[in-house]
């Protein structure tokens, strides 16, 4: 299996789909900081809206997707001023929250929702800038544009005609969009730091590749050197650039497979430690609370009572 395929296994991402809006005339929303590993996004199928992050502003048009991989707070507004504001209206069709606000002007519909990698999320957003925006309508790419297209497609059907099933549709679809949207930003070249970098790199990414088959395995940047066809300088030149080291990369799918074992409750915490490369349960447990803010046992009693109430971190 490919390196994304596999870090997004690891990562266990789902998406939510919060808001389905057709906005006309005078009209804002802002929305707050989200939470640690909340990922907003707005999907724009016909229309225009301005976007403000604190002193960023830009103007979204039809077949743009927005992300925020680091919640920032945001405003949304039309792009006309009218004069008068009306009120607007919300019915749950029993999949989103249907908004409308009516109006003379030309009307926004745009789909807001919401993606979650809980505690993981550190992984995949480290090096993104603060929001990206991926346009469908390019004619770049267009083999993952097309991608997208289908599926913002049918997003939109699933999400304007409710029908039985729409919600496990929309749920599936959204988790689906959030792994070709990474797809796309690697294609495009858009992210320049972290491990979707490495990812997108087409010599580097033998490292993650290796990594993720073996985990146990006793890395070393002379190994990793070794599988990239490289010097070990050149290895650590070019992960330098790319905004993390070799060995961070080791640590980092080594924790993420941790806590994938750890949230299955199956292992005890030696077992995990060996599976994950690590001699001794002392350094695998010193290693994690670096990693997640709390040690193996902790992690794990806190995700059973989390899975218990149905919730996800």
């Amino acid at each position: 299996m490919d390196s994304l395929s596999e870090l997004v296994r690891l990562l266990a991402p789902t998406g939510t789909v919060d808001l389905h809006c057709r906005i006309a005339g005078a009209w804002s929303a802002h929305k707050e900081q989200a939470a640690p590993g909340h990922i907003p996004y707005h999907v724009i199928f016909d229309g225009h809206a301005r976007v403000s992050t604190g002193t960023n502003e830009f103007v979204m048009e039809a077949g743009d997707v927005l992300l925020f991989p680091h919640g920032s707070a945001h405003t949304l507004s039309g792009v006309q001023h009218a004069s008068t504001r009306t009120a607007e209206s919300r019915h749950f069709n029993g999949v989103v929250t249907e908004v409308l606000v009516p109006g003379a002007e030309a009307p926004l519909e745009i789909l807001c929702g919401t993606f979650v990698l809980g505690s993981s999320a550190s992984v995949l957003l480290r090096g993104l800038p603060e929001l990206l925006c991926v346009k469908t309508r390019s004619e770049r790419h267009h083999f993952a544009i097309e991608w997208l297209r289908g599926l913002i497609g049918m997003m939109h059907a699933e999400a304007g005609t409710p029908r039985p099933g729409s919600a496990a549709i929309i749920a599936d679809l959204s988790t689906a969009l959030f792994t070709v949207l990474l797809r796309t930003l690697i294609e495009q070249g858009s992210v320049s730091q972290g491990i979707m970098a490495v990812i997108s790199d087409t010599r580097m990414v033998s490292a993650v590749d290796a990594v993720i088959r073996n985990p146990e395995k006793p890395w070393t940047i002379d190994a990793l050197a070794k599988v990239c066809s490289v010097s070990r300088a050149t290895l650590a030149r070019r992960f330098s650039q790319l905004g993390m080291t070799p060995l961070e990369l080791v640590t980092v799918i080594r924790m993420e497979r941790a806590a994938g074992l750890l949230r299955r409750g199956v292992m005890s915490a030696a077992t995990v430690a060996e599976q994950c490369g690590y001699a001794s349960q002392a350094a695998f447990g010193r290693v994690f609370t670096q990693h997640f803010g709390v040690g193996p046992g902790a992690f794990r009693r806190h995700h059973r009572v989390l899975h218990h109430h149905g919730l996800r971190t």
